[in-house]
């Protein structure tokens, strides 16, 4: 019988999917920490891009439909074994698809709607629910919550940008060795490694060219309202009033959230359309955040609900997404999760585009089987391994 072999696992990347591999690794049978070391290393800060500024929508019904699910029940377990309401903003949530017309509300007299109480009268023109299972969590804390449960079971936090990933010189067998890092005072060092799992986002081609992504930039904002939200997410389509001199308006999502240890109030999320202006800068902490694009958001809402129009706005902020490619609503791209062949221990869990918050308790899972296990166990997710997204693989 042969021993255990001994694991040097580094992730790169401090984002939701990073922090849920490293949890899972640590959760995994096979995990020994007198045997395997596991080492989360970040470039900048923890949860400091998309992780940190999405909307944290969690959903059974999301793509792609071989991973939604197995993702969805593991934030159930995660929430219940760890107290997620409490510690990251864990609950169910209704969401719907509306169309609202916006309006000038200095000129409507107040009034309840008998559905949403929080929309102004008049607005809601149409209302479909989405009859599936639902939930949301706060991306920064659910993502930071994560980090740190994986560092009680023994692994180690990195503040560094992986700059190189070193492989042995056996093209016939080739393997990582190595990943080199710079550290926040600009000194060079190396971390032995016989697993790597590349989870940088949108920032993995560089560090892997052969991956190819877009990198769409998404604006949002976090507001104080004036009164309690439901737990009710909106999809809208807004239109203007024929009478209301409103113009150019957007569809932002909204997520109503509860109240948690960021802020000890209900929040309202609202995020606007992506785009594809501004290159992905070197950093998550060089995001540069558009206010106009910022204000569109609020100008929208402000025409639909007297409680967004008049709260206080919390946080203006940018972020973007790891995109295999455009793609139309509920339309399966996605995301980029195994080996890359011809390197053995190289591995990639990227390209998650606008669930990955959804999908990274799953991600998490499935990718500590296959460095434990050579293979995922808990769901079939060969239609997303990297040869189906890699250029010459």
């Amino acid at each position: 019988m042969h021993p255990p072999e001994k694991k040097k696992i580094v992730v790169i990347g401090g984002g939701a999917i990073g922090a849920s591999v490293a949890y899972y690794l640590t959760r995994h049978p096979s995990y020994d920490p007198k045997l395997h070391s596991i080492t989360l290393l970040e470039a900048t800060s923890l949860a400091g891009g998309s992780s940190g500024k999405a909307g944290g929508l969690v959903a059974n019904w999301a793509t792609p439909s071989c991973l939604a699910p197995l993702s969805f029940r593991k934030h159930i377990e995660l929430a219940e074994t760890h107290g997620g309401d409490r510690l990251w903003g864990y609950r169910y949530v209704l969401c719907a698809e509306v169309a609202l017309e916006a309006r000038n509300l200095d000129n409507l007299k107040i009034a309840k709607d008998p559905e949403i109480d929080w929309l102004a009268p008049r607005v809601l023109k149409s209302y479909t629910e989405i009859l599936s299972h639902s939930a949301q969590v706060n991306p920064f804390l659910y993502t930071t919550n994560m980090a740190r449960l994986a560092a009680e079971k023994g692994a180690q936090g990195i503040i560094g940008k992986a700059t190189d990933i070193k492989y042995s010189a056996d093209n016939d067998d080739r393997s990582v060795t190595s990943v080199e890092y710079t550290t926040q005072n600009g000194s060079v060092k190396r971390l032995d490694a016989t697993d790597v799992i590349v989870a940088a986002g949108p920032w993995t081609p560089k560090l892997l060219p052969q991956v190819q992504l877009q990198a769409p930039r998404g604006h949002s904002v976090v507001i104080k309202p004036t009164q309690p939200i439901p737990p009710h997410v909106l999809f809208p389509t807004i239109s203007p009033a024929t009478d209301s001199g409103l113009e150019d308006l957007i569809s932002p999502e909204i997520y109503p959230r509860p109240a948690d240890t960021l802020y000890d109030f209900e929040t309202v999320y609202s995020a606007g359309p992506d785009d594809y202006d501004v290159p992905l800068p070197p950093k998550t902490d060089e995001v540069a955040v558009d206010l106009q694009k910022c204000d569109d958001i609020t100008k929208a809402l402000s025409a639909v609900s007297l409680p967004l129009r008049d709260g206080q706005v919390l946080a203006r902020q940018a972020c973007y997404k790891p995109q295999i490619r455009a793609h139309e609503d509920g339309e399966e791209v996605g995301p980029m999760i195994g080996s890359l062949p011809g390197t053995r221990g190289l591995w990639l869990a990227t390209g998650h585009d606008e669930w990955g918050m959804s999908n990274s308790a799953g991600t998490g899972v499935v990718v500590s089987e296959m460095v434990f296990e050579g293979e995922a166990k808990s769901a079939e997710v060969g239609a997303l391994h990297p040869r189906h997204f890699v250029r010459g693989q």
